[in-house]
């Protein structure tokens, strides 16, 4: 579990009670949110964000006395009985050969470890606000789709925990020794400030092997479902079809639409 990921009996108070996913009724994969119950556990590749869950093991950063060392301790945790003066052949002569000094096999390295990394991790972003102007615009098709409201401890109960992002004007480094823990917390839970608008929370998982389409829908529990929040420039016809759907699945909702004030400010109001 990385450094930002709080288990489920473990939510701060400071954490909201609701938690939203933006949606587009036009995509039929996104219905599936309400019509099957399920979420989506996408992959880092699927990220408009190039930098999103993208960083690189700092392995260029190394230093000659760190490179040496890792092969002296790789002697000494591989091969207890050996002389302390055996231990510093053996790192003399790895340090030597070292692909850690060679920027190709680094870049390979790095490419090699992301591609497992995109197979088997998932990823489910929400967010904190669901008044968030550029968030209908962008997630939700022009205030045309409508924004699912869970609730936030029922929701991390059934995905295992979640946490909210860090925004940063420099990246975190990962470093060569960096934990697999502290890997994946700056890996999922770091993101650019110009990002920041978002107001993001995430969950994340892990597979086995590599993960299908199919292993990357969740199925949530009804009960997680709070609030289905209509965009201002839904059509009536999409409306009808998500109550009817929410009906048809037993899910105890409140329905709300969104207005615009004077200001152009979003208003949310329950029907």
């Amino acid at each position: 579990m990385g450094a930002n990921r709080i288990s489920y009996d473990e939510l701060s108070k400071d954490f909201p009670k609701i938690i939203y996913k933006y949606r587009t009724w036009a995509n039929i994969f996104h219905q599936e949110i309400i019509s099957d119950q399920m979420v989506f556990m996408a992959r880092p590749t699927s990220f408009e964000d190039p930098l999103d869950c993208k960083l690189q093991k700092s392995y260029d950063l190394l230093t000659e006395e760190e490179i040496y060392n890792i092969y002296l301790n790789a002697s000494k945790n591989d091969y207890p009985d050996r002389t302390m003066e055996e231990h510093r052949e053996f790192a003399k002569i790895w340090f030597a050969r070292s692909p850690l000094k060679d920027k190709n096999h680094i870049q390979q390295t790095q490419r090699d470890h992301f591609i497992e990394f995109d197979n088997i991790f998932g990823v489910l972003s929400l967010t904190a606000n669901p008044k968030n102007y550029k968030m209908w615009e962008k997630y939700s098709n022009n205030h045309t789709g409508f924004c699912v409201g869970f609730d936030t401890s029922k929701m991390f109960k059934k995905l295992g925990g979640g946490g909210p992002v860090n925004y940063y004007n420099v990246l975190p480094t990962i470093y060569y020794n960096d934990s697999t823990e502290d890997e994946y917390s700056k890996q999922i839970f770091s993101k650019e400030i110009k990002w920041d608008f978002e107001e993001e929370y995430r969950t994340h998982k892990v597979y086995p092997q590599e993960a299908t389409i199919e292993d990357r829908k969740i199925k949530i529990p009804k009960d997680c479902y709070k609030e289905i929040i209509f965009g201002a420039r839904q059509s009536e016809i999409d409306r009808q079809s998500i109550i009817s759907i929410c009906k048809r699945e037993y899910l105890n909702v409140e329905f709300f639409t969104q207005t615009f004030n004077e200001n152009n400010e979003i208003i949310i109001n329950k029907i």
